[in-house]
């Protein structure tokens, strides 16, 4: 006989490699605390917006990182080696996918999930003009813009972590988006880039 044991963070679907759908609205849904657990797709969608960022050894998006967790084992590490000399040295992030795997027209709908916030918790080091960004984005198609963000610039990340949480004021809105968030280093002007350290990514009903 064999057993499987699960909760709404690892739940046994994904240890079958079942389709994995939103099926109940835990009180609080961890996009990511050790794993990747968007209740979609499992990999991050990845982009950016610099010409440095085809030499990867200038870009490093790590899921298990072993530094220092804020809780558990690992934590997620988001480094941009930015160009001093290149005022519009733009951008690099990724996002965490909250769509149906193989369903491209299936979205999830946060709309009646009773969420109230998103959840982090960060520390880490920008240089001077970056900023981190995490925001949950508009389609194109519902006018482009944000639902909620929020942006930190150097002053606001320390070496320490601290929770960060951002009000979802218009959730009854969100009834399709394509990913739930979307986490950046952003240039505004000349800068060299950053660190951050991100765990604990979450939807909680407080």
């Amino acid at each position: 006989m064999i057993c499987f044991a699960s909760c709404e963070r690892y739940p046994v679907r994904t240890l079958l490699g079942i389709h994995d759908q939103i099926d109940s609205w835990p009180d609080v849904w961890y996009l990511y605390d050790d794993e990747i657990n968007t209740k979609g797709s499992l990999e991050p969608f990845k982009w950016e917006s610099y010409t440095g960022c085809a030499d990867w050894d200038k870009v490093k998006l790590d899921f298990a990182c072993t530094s220092n967790p804020k809780r558990g084992q690992k934590c997620a590490r988001l480094t941009w080696i930015g160009n001093v000399n290149d005022p519009s040295s733009g951008y690099f992030g990724f996002g965490l996918m909250a769509r149906e795997r193989g369903q491209s027209d299936k979205y999830i709908h946060l709309s009646k999930s009773g969420y109230v916030n998103l959840k982090f918790w960060i520390k880490g080091e920008l240089s001077e003009n970056c900023k981190f960004r995490m925001d949950i984005p508009r389609r194109e198609e519902d006018g482009g813009g944000n639902w909620a963000y929020v942006e930190l610039l150097k002053d606001d990340v320390t070496s320490n972590w601290q929770e960060i949480s951002v009000q979802l004021t218009n959730i009854d809105e969100m009834d399709f988006i394509e990913y739930d968030i979307a986490i950046s280093l952003i240039a505004d002007g000349m800068t060299n880039g950053g660190t951050v350290y991100l765990d604990d990514i979450r939807f909680t009903k407080d």
